[in-house]
């Protein structure tokens, strides 16, 4: 009775629409259910030159017609229920709701007694609010009205899941802290941090040096590097201060910028402002499978966000394959989960410098430095347990 043959995950946005840290935990998590034996069965956004229908490494995709991946809304709401309803409220042994993809079904769980209903929280309304604001940023700040309204609907949502996993301490904590913990009960909150494909992102000297030779940096250089979307809460806008405080006293140095995003242009002007553009060189969107090329081509990774991050992959994808990294102070204020993590207040490019200083006075011997639990395998294993248990006590 407890056998789990089928999941459905509702999830506005996957990799098929974009680059993100949200539908890349989704997607692989979708992926190593299949592998384990579990039928999944993703309901998302409509995505663009692709069929409403279709199955994709063993994960069947229902791309839902007039949907964004880039908001919810009514439309999302009665698209979900109305294709669930139709198709796969019968067959659903567990519902797994990506951030809020869920929230329109939890009215039909009086029909569905058995089946347990999880969510896997990357961040809470009230934390996007706090991100928003640390970001200075007028316009942002503008838009955080919304994430106060959905502060409501998460209160309200929360309370109807059996379980809520946190994919890292920070959403664990900001869901036990108040407001949410005036509706979450506390055992309902599950971590299960975002695990890595350590046979995909691992040390690799040969394909590092492949990089280095076609950008036409020497293996003496000492290069850092940031991955990410090129958006103002991302602070690559601080990395670069921090980077050209750091370069007026070490010639060696060169820096990498990943992503792709509204921001491109400005940073290029910054980078040209500060004198450093001979030394910058900005990537551009790099498919997920020619990352740990770029990653195994630095020294160490610089992640200055101002945005309250759940288990940002970027870090863990930097230290699976050997880099110590930099990251904005605010990330861990749990604890660390390696020591080869340095903290920084992002604002400031003096402690930001010191921090990638120390980093690269470390000898780069390239070995993986991600913790354990911190693996894809890992994770997967919690989630099967975790739903074992709410199969057998919905049972």
């Amino acid at each position: 009775m407890t056998t789990l043959r089928h999941i459905v995950m509702p999830v506005s946005v996957l990799p098929h629409h974009s680059i993100g840290g949200m539908q890349t935990v989704a997607w692989d998590l979708a992926r190593a259910l299949v592998r384990a034996g579990v039928a999944v069965t993703a309901l998302t956004a409509e995505i663009p030159g692709r069929p409403t229908a279709f199955e994709d490494d063993g994960v069947t995709i229902r791309a839902l017609p007039g949907t964004s991946s880039r908001h919810y809304g009514s439309g999302w709401w009665r698209a979900t229920r109305r294709v669930f309803e139709q198709e796969l409220i019968g067959s659903c042994d567990l519902l797994l709701s990506v951030s809020a993809g869920g929230f329109g079904l939890l009215r039909l769980r009086e029909r569905m007694r058995g089946v347990p209903f999880v969510m896997q929280a990357h961040g809470t309304s009230m934390g996007e609010v706090l991100s928003k604001w640390r970001s200075h940023s007028v316009r942002a700040m503008a838009t955080s009205a919304r994430n106060v309204a959905w502060i409501l609907k998460d209160l309200m949502a929360y309370p109807r899941f059996d379980a809520i996993v946190a994919v890292g301490d920070r959403v664990a904590a900001d869901l036990t802290a108040w407001p949410a913990r005036c509706v979450v009960d506390k055992d309902r909150v599950r971590v299960i941090r975002n695990g890595i494909d350590t046979g995909i992102f691992r040390p690799d000297g040969a394909t590092g040096r492949r990089i280095r030779t076609e950008l036409g940096w020497s293996e003496e250089f000492r290069v850092v590097i940031s991955a990410s979307r090129l958006h103002r809460q991302k602070g690559v806008a601080y990395g670069l201060e921090a980077f050209a405080l750091l370069a007026k006293s070490r010639e060696d140095l060169r820096y990498l910028i990943v992503g792709e995003g509204p921001e491109l242009q400005a940073l290029k002007e910054r980078a040209a402002s500060l004198k450093i553009d001979d030394r910058v060189h900005f990537v551009g969107g790099v498919a997920r499978e020619a990352m740990p090329a770029y990653l195994n081509a630095a020294d160490v990774m610089m992640f200055t966000t101002t945005r309250i991050e759940g288990e940002p992959l970027n870090v863990l994808e930097a230290l699976a394959v050997g880099l110590p990294a930099v990251v904005s102070r605010h990330l861990y204020r749990g604890g660390l989960p390696s020591d080869q993590i340095l903290l920084a207040k992002p604002s400031d490019p003096t402690a930001v410098a010191a921090a990638l200083n120390r980093a690269l006075a470390t000898p780069p011997i390239k070995e993986s430095k991600l913790p354990r639990g911190y693996s894809a395998a890992a994770s997967t294993e919690q989630y099967l347990a975790l739903f074992k248990e709410l199969r057998e006590r919905r049972a």
